[in-house]
């Protein structure tokens, strides 16, 4: 018996240099990276390397709401979870580099009917080990696979908090935005009673047509309806906020009053292979696919030989005080050859490179989609940044119409109407520049975590993955 036993180990310590022969080789997928971006952007400013990279926006509330919501954020919470899942997981298959252990004991009191005799007890107990031998590298690669799997939820937990970053962002621009618009709509409102009031006497004077008096009465409507959708749309915005921090409608996070229509961001200058290599959704992607391509082996291999090694020692005794008065051991080994089930073996193989291909369709997917959300973001913050800049000089056309149209009022050489119309003009002129700015920093923030968050110390990581 023990010479089949030396003969299995010395074979098997043979066969355990073979893993490495059949574990299949990583290579990433052919991808078309460009060197540079298409667009340019000089970035707009100094960037801060501080701890945090949103610390670029220069609004120290808004950092402190991002702050907070990383720590109190239900989505994120759940994304720890499911990272502590895997970990989990892959400590339960690290399980698999030591031997299973087994414990049994036994107790019996046994006594003749029939016979007046003392009752027999009897005692037993063993300790089974068994350990399944990884001689083709089997057991390795699904170690490998769930630490690929833990490395993907990592990311994954990565990307819900830049998701995070930029919801909260963008709801805290819109409600800035929405309160200045307010304040524009109001102003606009008393315009438009003014002109019905001047209209309606007009009117009655017989100096003004019933269609003139309709179209004042129509544009005042108009405003009354705008003014309630912004205050419909500020609802919605800050009932939006309060679910991203796990709270209750009624309670209200701190807001801004207007945007800095004046507020330029910086960004940080990164080539398409550095975005690739930050994004954590195409990093994720990527630990997927190398998992994936783990556990492909692991499907193949299952259909290799195995071989198992047992011990058990035990020991017996009639005498609780005599326990191993009668000790024994067994050795055993196990050999296991399911590759006979070729149909089998050759159905999962194929199905396993299935998986593996599109795996690597995915990353591919992903990272092209970067590029393009890197592209199209620095477009957009482009496009608005020269949007602002006419706007801009289109708010300083409205306030000298506006000053001039004042002072010929005074004069007498324009009429009230002409007065409101400037005014109103005005108050439109900024409305559109709020708007402009609300679009723009909404792009660069876009582009931001299009960049997979930007440049940070060595501890900002951390600071956005909490635990």
């Amino acid at each position: 018996m023990m010479n089949k036993i030396s003969l299995a180990i010395t074979i098997s310590l043979l066969l355990t240099g073979c893993g490495s022969l059949v574990k299949s080789d990583y290579q990433q997928p052919m991808l078309s990276v460009p060197k540079q971006w298409r667009v340019q952007d000089t970035g707009s400013g100094f960037l801060k390397h501080t701890d945090h990279w949103w610390d670029n926006f220069n609004d120290p509330q808004l950092s402190m709401l991002i702050g907070r919501v990383l720590t109190s954020n239900n989505d994120l919470a759940i994304a720890g979870l499911q990272l502590r899942q895997a970990r989990l997981a892959a400590g339960l298959t690290n399980t698999n580099l030591t031997p299973n252990v087994a414990v049994n004991g036994g107790a019996s009191n046994t006594k003749n009917l029939r016979e007046n005799r003392e009752p027999v007890e009897a005692y037993s107990a063993s300790v089974g080990l068994s350990y399944e031998l990884d001689l083709w590298g089997k057991l390795a690669r699904a170690r490998e696979q769930a630490e690929w799997l833990v490395k993907a939820s990592e990311q994954d937990r990565q990307n819900t908090a830049l998701t995070l970053i930029g919801t909260t962002a963008q709801l805290y621009w819109q409600i800035a935005n929405v309160n200045q618009q307010i304040v524009h709509q109001q102003a606009g409102l008393e315009i438009g009673k003014q002109t019905l009031e001047i209209v309606q006497s007009r009117y009655a004077a017989g100096s003004a047509g019933q269609i003139e008096l309709l179209q004042a009465q129509q544009l005042l409507l108009d405003r009354q309806n705008q003014y309630q959708n912004l205050l419909q749309q500020r609802e919605a915005a800050r009932n939006a906020m309060a679910i991203l921090f796990n709270r209750s409608p009624n309670d209200r996070q701190p807001e801004r009053a207007s945007l800095d229509v004046t507020q330029n961001v910086p960004i940080a200058q990164m080539l398409p292979l550095d975005v690739i290599s930050r994004r954590p959704d195409v990093q994720a992607a990527e630990a997927r696919l190398r998992a994936t391509l783990a556990g492909s082996d692991v499907e193949r291999l299952s259909f290799y030989p195995t071989l198992s090694l047992s011990a058990t020692l035990g020991a017996g005794s009639a005498i609780f005080q005599q326990w191993f008065s009668n000790p024994y051991r067994t050795l055993g080994t196990n050999a296991a050859l399911p590759f006979v089930q070729w149909n089998t073996v050759q159905l999962t193989i194929e199905k396993s490179d299935l998986d593996v291909q599109q795996a690597a369709i995915t990353f591919r997917s992903k990272v092209y989609n970067a590029l393009s959300d890197v592209d199209n973001a620095m477009t957009q913050r482009l496009s608005y940044q020269q949007q602002r800049a006419n706007q801009q000089q289109n708010l300083q056309l409205a306030e000298q119409r506006w000053a001039l149209a004042k002072s010929q009022y005074e004069a007498g050489a324009i009429s009230f109407q002409a007065l409101l119309d400037a005014e109103d003009a005005l108050l439109n002129s900024k409305i559109n520049l709020s708007q402009l700015q609300y679009n723009y920093l909404n792009a660069t923030m876009t582009l931001w975590l299009a960049l997979g968050g930007g440049v940070e110390k060595d501890n900002d990581r951390k600071g956005i993955n909490h635990e």
